[in-house]
């Protein structure tokens, strides 16, 4: 735990827990700094060994010490990536907790007395990642409602299109994100996944959909079930 503002809402003491399965390196760095993501990098190229590869272990060191650095850059739960066997990333993974920030008394003088201020339900949580997507999204996001082991979900899988050099380079950007709100708790989980091989979309969906039927979200002390 790291410490908070003094105007933030408390923060939940909760275990929050994916089993990350063959081809996924854990990216979670505790201290931020190059020479952990560098640690992470000499590990995973000794797991792959050289005979595998289809990259330099160079090529695959800078790119899993990088890609730490980047994705802890706001201090995630967890973050990982998944790897093929020759080495290549293919998906990004981010995980985090957040309370709802409205904090109790502002709104009403009773809600004072409640140390529990609510939380987004599932229909506020899809306009939230509808919102986040934002205008940069190709076509119509796809949204489902999973019911998965961690608690109800909502889930929003888009294309984001991003524009460089005065319109004239297009680069699209695979996006399924979920929303989960786990029972007994006051937090909401936000999960991301993000790739840049659209032609992989299908694959990375079930490498998702597999790694988030993992996802336990309980306070501390609670068994994970």
């Amino acid at each position: 735990m790291t410490a908070q503002d003094e105007h933030a809402p408390p923060v939940e003491d909760l275990v929050c827990w994916v089993g990350l399965g063959p081809g996924w390196v854990d990216l979670t760095l505790t201290t931020g700094v190059r020479t952990e993501a560098e640690a992470l990098a000499r590990r995973a190229v000794e797991l792959y060994g050289p005979r595998g590869l289809r990259i330099e272990e160079q090529v695959l060191f800078d790119d899993v010490a990088d890609r730490a650095m980047a994705l802890n850059a706001e201090a995630p739960v967890m973050a990982a990536a998944f790897y093929t066997g020759t080495g290549e990333a293919l998906a990004d993974f981010v995980i985090d907790i957040y309370l709802d920030q409205q904090e109790p008394g502002i709104a009403d003088g009773d809600a004072a007395d409640d140390p529990d201020p609510p939380r987004p339900g599932l229909d506020e949580a899809r306009t939230l990642l509808l919102d986040w997507a934002g205008g940069g999204t190709a076509g119509t996001p796809e949204v489902t409602y999973p019911d998965l082991p961690a608690g109800p979900a909502v889930r929003v899988r888009s294309q984001v299109r991003t524009r460089q050099l005065l319109g004239l380079v297009r680069h699209d950007t695979g996006s399924l994100t979920y929303a989960v709100l786990p029972p007994g708790v006051r937090s909401l989980a936000l999960a991301s996944f993000t790739w840049r091989n659209m032609a992989q979309t299908e694959k990375v969906t079930t490498l998702a959909d597999e790694l988030m039927s993992t996802l336990r979200v309980v306070r501390r002390g609670q068994p994970l079930g």
